[in-house]
């Protein structure tokens, strides 16, 4: 994963993450995946191959995303349906 542009760097006002540290780039492709605009995601589509974003989507997606964001993903990603929380959703309606 090559560094953010300047443009994609608004997500992160504390600074632009370590895209080579593991906790970091997955805090990075949350943001972009939730908050991104057609270039973040451009950008991020680039920098990754689609098997590596379905991958993390499937294994990280069901708690780092909204449920809106999670569906999306899963549908664009040909992921099937969105896996849903019953106690997350007893917990936080929206989740």
């Amino acid at each position: 994963m090559t560094g953010l542009p300047p443009r994609t760097r608004r997500h992160f006002p504390a600074g632009a993450p370590d895209l080579e540290r593991a906790g970091e780039r997955g805090a990075t492709l949350a943001r972009l995946l939730e908050d991104g605009d057609r270039e973040d995601l451009a950008w991020l589509a680039g920098a990754l191959d689609r098997a590596a974003l379905a991958d993390w989507v499937a294994r990280h997606g069901t708690r780092r995303l909204s449920r809106r964001s999670r569906a999306l993903w899963f549908a664009a990603l040909g992921l099937g349906a969105a896996p849903r929380s019953p106690v997350a959703e007893a917990l936080w309606p929206l989740a």
